[in-house]
């Protein structure tokens, strides 16, 4: 009796029909995830949420301005850095309100700007202020 090497794969109809699956498997798995992506960005672009974006772009302008020391230490938002952009979010905030059908990029990008406080550059300090800069000028541009 000979041993079988356990390295080596029997290919045959029992290992072609796992490789089907697993192919057909990933397909699933691709097509769900692109109506998963359209469906956010789909979501991102509603009137709603265009609504709430502007709001939070309004009320960060509006903290931007706080004289409360005590508040302000408490808040996560670089105040400096809020105001001397406080012109532009409120610019964005007016075209965001008013567009039919604003650029998905452009939106998920100013959604990541307000809500990702772990990395954004309004909400810390070791991002540099000019990448700020940048991306409030290419959200502008894209609008």
């Amino acid at each position: 009796m000979t041993a079988r090497d356990p390295d080596s794969v029997h290919v045959g109809p029992l290992n072609q029909q796992a490789a089907d699956a697993a192919e057909l498997g990933r397909d699933y798995l691709d097509r769900w995830r692109e109506r998963r992506t359209i469906q956010k960005r789909t979501r991102l672009v509603s009137p709603r949420n265009r609504r709430v974006l502007a709001r939070c772009l309004r009320t960060i302008a509006k903290h931007a301005n706080d004289r409360d020391a005590i508040r302000r230490r408490r808040d996560v938002l670089l105040h400096y850095r809020a105001a001397t952009v406080r012109p532009e979010l409120l610019e964005i905030a007016a075209q965001i309100e008013r567009m039919d059908d604003p650029d998905p990029d452009c939106v998920a990008a100013l959604h990541d700007l307000l809500a990702h406080t772990g990395d954004s550059p309004l909400y810390d300090p070791k991002v540099p202020f000019s990448e700020l800069e940048a991306i409030l000028d290419e959200i502008r541009w894209g609008l």
